[in-house]
């Protein structure tokens, strides 16, 4: 394991983000790592040969190259900072309020995520993700990038469930979960917290997803929550 310094600084030489911005995951750990104030380079476009080389075991962004060290999962990379840089702290040191907010990031990556996906695949909202991503398949098969992008990302919301909902009651689903998040903001200026964590920066890289513009749904049901309104303008600051 890289050492830390007896200042809290790593000793981390070189951090490369590997990954579309356009994924939430990505954004969560672009945030993240500028929140700690650690130069990083990012690496916006990644083939599928390479995806695989670099991350055989699921396949997936973001990776994080720490020098050498490959890292990949979203949450795993935040782990990884907050040991290399423990401050500013990812997570509280209060156990208690640690477990809300771990679980807070899981929710957000493990559900919240499948709303915004389900409704960016859902059929009106289907041509503007497949714009969105066309330039990330490759040139010669451009012109196939509807049934490319619907065979590896658009079924995925229909197997987990949510994509089969109908329209109405999945943005209605949306809205209550956004309300939900709103509730939690009434007491601190982050979840649970007066310092972002790790279900901060989840639900911000989801949040960032979600105004792409490929879902207006979801930017008319979050901008209609002002604690949620004035929690993004508090993370843009920090990210």
């Amino acid at each position: 394991m890289t050492s830390v310094t007896s200042r809290g600084e790593s000793s981390i030489s070189k951090i490369k983000v590997i990954g579309p911005s356009i994924s939430p995951f990505v954004t969560k750990v672009k945030a993240a790592i500028a929140y700690k104030k650690l130069p990083f380079e990012h690496q916006e476009y990644v083939g599928i040969s390479e995806l695989r080389k670099l991350n055989p075991q699921t396949g997936k962004v973001p990776i994080v190259l720490f020098d050498n060290e490959v890292i990949f999962d979203s949450s795993l990379i935040l782990r990884k900072l907050d040991i290399e840089k423990p401050s500013p702290p990812l997570i509280s040191k209060d156990t208690a309020l640690a477990a809300k907010q771990y679980l807070l990031e899981d929710w957000s990556d493990e559900s919240l995520y499948w709303y915004v996906q389900a409704l960016r695949w859902n059929t009106r909202n289907e041509p503007r993700t497949v714009e969105e991503n066309r330039r990330f398949v490759p040139a010669p098969l451009r012109f196939f990038a509807k049934p490319i992008l619907r065979q590896l990302v658009g079924k995925q919301p229909i197997g987990q469930g949510l994509g089969r909902l109908p329209y109405e009651i999945l943005v209605e689903e949306l809205e209550l979960r956004l309300d939900n998040l709103a509730e939690l903001l009434r007491q601190h200026p982050f979840f649970y917290s007066d310092q972002p964590s790790v279900a901060d920066f989840a639900i911000y890289g989801i949040s960032a997803t979600g105004f792409s513009g490929a879902t207006p749904e979801f930017a008319k049901a979050f901008s209609n929550q002002a604690e949620l309104v004035a929690w993004r303008s508090r993370m843009d600051d920090l990210a």
